[in-house]
C-alpha cells in the first residue's frame, strides 16, 4: 500500500536560514509511494493523485497551499498562510531512454544522451551525485555556490551560477510536470524544443502542452505560483573538472577591467586567461576583493567523486559565495564590519587550489542564521557604474555589515528570469539581517534607478520589487506570464490557492 502524506499541525514555519517566520495551518510531508527501484509510472501517478487530493482539500477548506522544497529561499516566495507541502522526500529520478525521446527533439546526439528526469525533492546535491557518477559521467553546465536547494525550488526562483558563457540553473530545464488543480496536470515543453514522446507523456497521464514557447518560459521561473512542479527533465553536458584558483587583491584599475568588463588580460591573478567560472566578493569598506577563478579541465579522469564536508565548514573554501563569506567572518569576529584583513584571511580563507567536479567544488553549506541577502542584476556595460554606485551608497549609509558578490550569467528565455541581460553581472548584497542592512537593500534599488541603470532583482532573495518595477524590468513579458498562469489555472479560485503575500505585493496575484 502506498504511504500517504503525513500531517504536522504546526502553526509556525521558518525558512532554512531562519531569516523569517510564517504563520501557517500545518505542514504535510509527502513520501515516495514505494521505496523500490526503478521509479515506476505507478509511483508517479500515485504522487500526482496525492498532490491533487491535497489541493482539493485545501480548496474545500478555503486554505492556501504551496510546496516549500528545502525552504532555502531568503525571500518569502515559498511562504503560505495555509498548508506547506514538504516535498523533500520525493526523490525519484531516471535517465531518459532514447526510445522515449520525441523524434522532433532538436538536441545533439550528446544532449540526447544526457537527459534526466528528477522529481521535485531532489536537491542540487542529489542531481550532482546521480549525473557525475562514474557510470554517467555528466555535469551541470553551471551551479550556484551551494547545493542544498531542491532542483525545482532553486530553478523556480531563478537561482544562477557564474559560468561565464552559460545561463542560470533553470536553463538546464527542458520539460516540466505541473500539478495545477485537483483534476488537471500538465507536461509542459517549448514548441521549439519538444523533448518527450507523446506516448511517454500519455503513460504519465498528463496533458501535453507545447503549443508555443511562452507557457514553458513562464512556468519555469514562477516561484510556486502556477501550481506544484512535481518533476523536471534537464539537459546536461559531458563531465568536466574544475581547477580552483582563489586569491585576494585590491580593487585597482586592472582588477576593474576583469570585474567590470570581463577583461582578464591585464591582471596577474588571471595567469591562465579567461576562467570558466568567475566570482569576486568586494568589501566596500576597504576595497579588498576575494577572487575565485575556476578553470575548466575538459580531460576528465576516472574518479568517483567525493561529496559532503569536503572542506572545513569554518573556512572560506573554493566554492565560497558572498553570503557564506560574510556569515563566517561575522561569526568569527563578532560585531565587526566585514573585513578581509590579513588576520581574517589567515584564519578563514582557504587559499589551497583544488580540482574536482562541479558537485565537489560547489558543495555543502551549513545554514547561516540571521543573515540577509539581496541580489540585483545589470547588463555588463553597466557593471562598473552599478558597482561604484553601490559602493558610494555604502559609504553614505555605512558602516553596514555586508559585502558585494559579483557573478556573471548569460541571458535566459524565461519570461521573468533574473538573468535577462545578454551578459549580466549579478551583484549579491549579503550581510547581517539587521536594520542597517535592510535599509541598504531598500536604498540600493532607489539609487540604481536614480542613476538610470536598468536592473532586475533575485526572486529568491530579499528584494524591493513592486509591480511598477517589475513592469519596467520585464515589459510585455509580465502580461505573457500572467496569461500563461491563467492557461493552467483558468479558475480564479484555483489561482487564489497558490497566491501568497509575496506575489500579491508585486501585483502578480489573481
Amino acid at each position: 500500500m502506498a504511504r500517504q502524506p503525513s500531517f504536522n499541525p504546526i502553526k509556525e514555519w521558518r525558512n532554512f536560514h531562519q531569516s523569517y517566520e510564517q504563520v501557517i495551518e500545518g505542514e504535510y510531508d509527502l513520501f515516495m509511494p514505494q521505496q523500490s527501484a526503478p521509479l515506476s509510472f505507478d509511483d508517479l501517478k500515485e504522487t500526482t493523485r496525492q498532490f491533487q487530493a491535497l489541493i482539493a482539500d485545501a480548496r474545500q477548506m478555503g486554505l492556501k497551499i504551496r510546496a516549500v522544497g528545502s525552504s532555502w529561499s531568503l525571500s518569502r516566495a515559498p511562504a503560505t498562510t495555509g498548508w506547506a507541502l514538504n516535498t523533500n522526500r520525493l526523490r525519484g529520478r531516471m535517465k531518459i531512454a532514447p526510445g522515449d525521446i520525441d523524434p522532433g527533439y532538436p538536441g545533439t546526439a550528446d544532449q540526447k544522451a544526457g537527459l534526466y528526469f528528477f522529481q521535485c525533492g531532489n536537491t542540487v546535491a542529489d542531481v550532482n551525485k546521480v549525473i557525475e557518477s562514474k557510470g554517467q559521467r555528466r555535469s551541470l553546465f553551471t551551479s550556484g555556490a551551494a547545493n542544498g536547494q531542491t532542483i525545482v525550488g532553486a530553478t523556480a526562483c531563478g537561482t544562477h551560477g557564474s559560468a561565464l558563457d552559460f545561463g542560470a540553473l533553470h536553463d538546464h530545464i527542458v520539460a516540466i510536470h505541473l500539478i495545477a488543480t485537483d483534476d488537471s496536470h500538465f507536461w509542459i515543453e517549448r514548441q521549439s524544443r519538444p523533448v518527450m514522446s507523446p506516448a511517454w507523456v500519455a503513460k504519465l497521464g498528463a496533458t501535453l502542452k507545447r503549443a508555443d514557447d511562452d507557457l514553458f518560459n513562464a512556468a519555469v521561473v514562477s516561484f510556486g505560483s502556477f501550481g506544484i512542479i512535481e518533476a523536471v527533465v534537464i539537459e546536461t553536458v559531458p563531465r568536466y573538472l574544475l581547477d580552483t584558483q582563489p586569491g585576494m587583491a585590491p580593487l585597482d584599475e586592472n582588477l576593474w577591467k576583469a570585474i567590470g568588463a570581463l577583461d582578464f588580460s591585464a591582471h596577474p591573478f588571471f595567469k591562465r586567461g579567461k576562467p570558466y567560472f568567475f566570482q569576486a566578493v568586494i568589501n566596500p569598506a576597504t576595497d579588498e576583493v576575494l577572487l575565485n577563478a575556476n578553470y575548466k579541465r575538459d580531460k576528465d579522469d576516472d574518479r568517483e567523486p567525493k561529496y559532503g564536508l569536503t572542506q572545513d565548514p569554518k573556512a572560506i573554501g573554493p566554492g565560497f559565495d558572498a553570503l557564506s563569506t560574510v556569515g563566517l567572518i561575522l561569526d568569527a569576529f563578532k560585531g565587526l564590519i566585514p573585513a578581509f584583513s590579513q588576520l581574517a584571511a589567515k584564519q578563514l580563507f582557504d587559499t589551497a587550489e583544488k580540482t574536482g567536479t562541479p558537485g565537489e567544488i560547489y558543495g555543502y553549506k551549513a545554514p547561516l542564521l540571521h543573515v540577509a541577502s539581496g541580489s540585483v542584476a545589470v547588463a555588463l556595460p553597466d557593471a562598473r557604474r552599478a558597482l561604484e554606485t553601490l559602493i558610494q551608497l555604502y559609504k553614505e549609509v555605512g558602516p553596514v555589515p555586508l559585502v558585494l558578490g559579483c557573478r556573471y550569467v548569460r541571458k535566459s528565455p524565461a519570461l521573468l528570469a533574473f538573468n535577462k541581460f545578454d551578459i549580466g553581472l549579478m551583484i549579491s548584497i549579503d550581510g547581517v539581517d539587521n536594520k542597517s542592512a535592510r535599509a541598504y537593500f531598500a536604498a540600493a534599488a532607489d539609487r540604481l534607478e536614480a542613476e538610470g541603470i536598468d536592473y532586475t532583482q533575485h526572486w529568491g532573495k530579499v528584494n524591493a520589487y513592486t509591480r511598477k518595477r517589475i513592469d519596467k524590468a520585464y515589459g510585455a513579458n509580465v502580461a505573457k506570464w500572467l496569461d500563461a498562469r491563467r492557461q493552467v489555472l483558468p479558475d480564479p479560485a484555483d489561482r487564489a490557492l497558490f497566491d501568497n503575500a509575496y506575489v500579491e505585493e508585486r501585483g502578480l496575484a489573481g
